[in-house]
């Protein structure tokens, strides 16, 4: 069926995008006039924006269509649907590419030892940590984990995200990696959720009292052709940093992972410099995350390798960190990069907009190259359909409805929603409902 929206102010449709990268990096992501457009309506049709013109042709060719009445929604005897936007901006569904989304527990407590003056490796050493949220992972089944799961996906569309990247990784054995990528998997049957990206993080963290060697040997002799053979993670990821898996073992399981045909990501160089970053940039990899202590020379290096370089400044923020001022570099040079939430034990907010809120009001980065870097250059580092992270004529239509006149406002209510309504191209196919809304 059609669905119709008219009545923008603004439309962030990000259409400055590379052709060979499918990315917009350097001085294009400060140029607001090459990204946002006005005086824009979008024709949808079964999920796929159609048609994106003036207003006043958009209703021209859609004649029932009253945008000067209070109703945000009408919808036809057809089945068609109009949407009046009354005057508010429209930016593209936010992809949030690095999450760990599925675990139980609740490490509440750790935040007063933090305060105290322990460290991320110190509460690690005490048991505490990823092993806490391991234990209580390992002993929920399938259907709490879906349950839980359900819960935050909402919670992630609520505020806009309408692509996620969900790792596994708290398992630290096969069954629970297997049992967790399938919980994940079970999720994208939920009306409206966000699309899901499935990565294998087996190499998260090792288990207490494993001798090193073998456990790297399980996780690619046993682990890996386990997770092949149940076809649900598209990518692996490695916590690559001194202290938990080194470099060497890292380029191991990425290769043998590469040649079963996953893609592959990575945690690189979050406390230190510890070489990941130009490991990725050796390996190739989709996105190199974290990377607060990267060289600039292993970011360059990236860059030109074609590696996006994936900063989570919620991170920081939880632990009390400095954040880093390599996005303004990253800009100035040209240097591919992104943002995404983290989303984990110790940072759990799921909504980009804060991460946005971050990085405007705290790393000093303007709104519109924040909001690509949560759209399309995110979408950039996963295998996702034409369209997402833009709104574009042939593309899929997955856009959020701000609160603001501005599509700057995106990221500029912290502690609040800016979304007032948001599309995900699944929810738009196959629509038949006949009734009005308000």
């Amino acid at each position: 069926m059609d669905t119709v929206i008219l009545g923008a102010s603004e439309v962030a449709h990000l259409s400055s995008v590379d052709p060979v990268t499918g990315r917009i990096d350097g001085s294009d992501l400060l140029n607001r006039k090459k990204n946002i457009g006005e005086d824009i309506g979008i024709h949808i049709r079964n999920g796929i924006i159609q048609r994106m013109a003036p207003n006043e042709e958009i209703q021209h060719e859609w004649g029932d269509i009253r945008p000067d009445t209070h109703q945000k929604m009408h919808i036809t005897p057809e089945g068609n649907r109009w949407i009046n936007t009354n005057g508010k901006a429209i930016v593209p569904g936010f992809v949030d590419s690095h999450t760990h989304l599925l675990w139980d527990g609740d490490r509440s407590h750790e935040m007063a030892l933090k305060i105290e003056g322990k460290t991320y490796q110190d509460l690690s050493k005490l048991g505490m940590g990823i092993s806490t949220t391991v234990k209580a992972t390992r002993n929920s089944d399938i259907s709490r984990l879906i349950e839980i799961g359900k819960n935050r996906i909402q919670r992630a569309r609520s505020m806009g995200t309408t692509t996620m990247e969900a790792k596994s990784g708290y398992g630290l054995d096969t069954d629970t990696e297997l049992r967790l990528l399938s919980a994940a998997k079970s999720l994208e049957d939920l009306h409206d959720a966000p699309a899901l990206h499935h990565t294998w993080l087996g190499a998260h963290a090792y288990p207490p009292d494993v001798h090193h060697q073998s456990w790297n040997e399980h996780l690619v002799d046993e682990q890996l052709p386990a997770i092949i053979e149940q076809n649900i993670a598209t990518s692996v990821d490695v916590f690559c940093e001194p202290g938990w898996f080194d470099l060497e073992f890292t380029e191991d399981i990425v290769h043998s992972s590469m040649r079963k045909g996953l893609r592959s990501r990575l945690h690189v160089d979050e406390f230190v410099d510890g070489g990941g970053l130009n490991l990725a940039a050796e390996l190739r990899v989709d996105s190199a995350d974290h990377a607060g202590y990267s060289s600039d020379d292993a970011r360059e290096k990236a860059s030109k390798a074609g590696v996006n370089t994936g900063f989570l400044p919620g991170t920081p923020y939880v632990h009390g960190d400095p954040m880093t001022n390599a996005i303004e570099q990253c800009i100035n040079e040209g240097w591919k990069w992104s943002m995404a939430t983290d989303f984990n034990p110790n940072c759990r907010s799921l909504s980009i907009p804060f991460v946005g809120s971050l990085a405007v009001h705290r790393m000093r980065i303007p709104p519109i190259a924040a909001l690509a870097a949560v759209t399309v250059n995110a979408a950039s580092t996963l295998d996702t359909p034409l369209g997402v992270g833009q709104l574009i004529e042939g593309g899929v239509a997955d856009l959020n409805i701000l609160q603001t006149e501005s599509a700057d406002g995106w990221c500029l209510m912290p502690g609040d929603n800016p979304v007032d309504f948001s599309i995900h191209h699944t929810s738009l196919i196959g629509y038949t409902s006949n009734t009005n809304s308000n």
